[in-house]
């Protein structure tokens, strides 16, 4: 997702009951669609009235009881942990605790949902808290909520392989869909619900390469990984290397090959807990 410029004209910061509805409108649309929904919770210092100029156009800043809420759809794990430290070092920078006495730094919890949220906002919540809760003074803890495994499209013409490929990354916790005819892929890549793909660079009709782009104009920052058996131009390949987080890798993959992918993506789609400031 490209983050749009930080807008200089003041955000209204919701009241509670006003956060909850739009909360669970978010969840809904995502139950209904697919994607990601991030939530950020900060225990705050003052009243950091100063933070609705510093959230971009498509979140929404809200009070929950006591604390400042960040809600941010269409948002993974990682680019919500860059807005969540960017907020929280603003609210330490600005906000301080009142004279004479010596409160700790503001701290924040950040929880993402990917798809499927059992239970919908108020489970989103619940992690978001949980996550709070373990944060240290001037930290945030980044955990996560979400239903369901991950997914990933494998896209290549032997169907033999796209399926063994899906069932051994269906063994590491994620789930895979084999797709072996390019006109479904171009349309498959297209769909949200993917937290990534494989695409075989050498396919009948089409150039893995084009089906990629296809798929990073449609939800530019999803991971992807080519794969290819034959002798492909380098050229090619250094041009959808460029395309975005994109790795390269030869037929037939190894152990080590998959597994180099998988944690790939999961620096960059949420289904793993990261703690401490900077994902540390």
């Amino acid at each position: 997702m490209t983050i749009p410029p930080i807008s200089n004209e003041p955000r209204l910061i919701l009241a509670s009951q006003a956060f909850r509805t739009r909360l669970d409108e978010e969840a809904a649309r995502v139950r209904r669609s697919g994607g990601f929904l991030s939530l950020a919770l900060f225990h705050a210092v003052g009243g950091a009235e100063h933070l609705r100029k510093s959230v971009r156009l498509e979140d929404i800043l809200a009070r929950h009881e006591q604390r400042f809420a960040l809600l941010m759809p269409d948002t993974s794990l990682s680019e919500a942990a860059r807005a969540a430290e960017r907020l929280l070092a603003l609210i330490n920078e600005r906000e301080g605790p009142p004279e004479g006495q010596s409160d700790p730094p503001a701290s924040a919890g950040l929880a993402t949902a990917y798809g499927e949220i059992e239970g919908g906002g108020p489970a989103l919540i619940a992690a978001a808290e949980e996550a709070l809760r373990e944060a240290a003074p001037g930290q945030f803890v980044a955990s996560r909520t979400m239903e369901g495994r991950p997914r990933l499209l494998v896209v290549d013409d032997d169907l033999t392989f796209a399926q063994a490929l899906a069932e051994t990354i269906g063994e590491r916790e994620w789930e895979a869909h084999p797709c072996t005819d390019v006109a479904d892929a171009r349309e498959r890549v297209k769909d949200t619900s993917y937290s990534g793909f494989f695409i075989d660079v050498v396919l009948p009709t089409s150039s893995g390469v084009e089906i990629l782009r296809e798929a990073m104009a449609a939800h530019p920052g999803r991971p992807a990984v080519l794969m290819s058996g034959k002798d492909v131009d380098p050229g090619a390949i250094l041009e959808a290397l460029s395309l975005g987080p994109v790795m390269f890798i030869r037929k037939p993959l190894s152990h080590a090959d998959l597994d180099s992918a998988l944690a790939m993506f999961r620096q960059l789609v949420p289904g793993i807990r990261r703690r401490g400031r900077r994902g540390q």
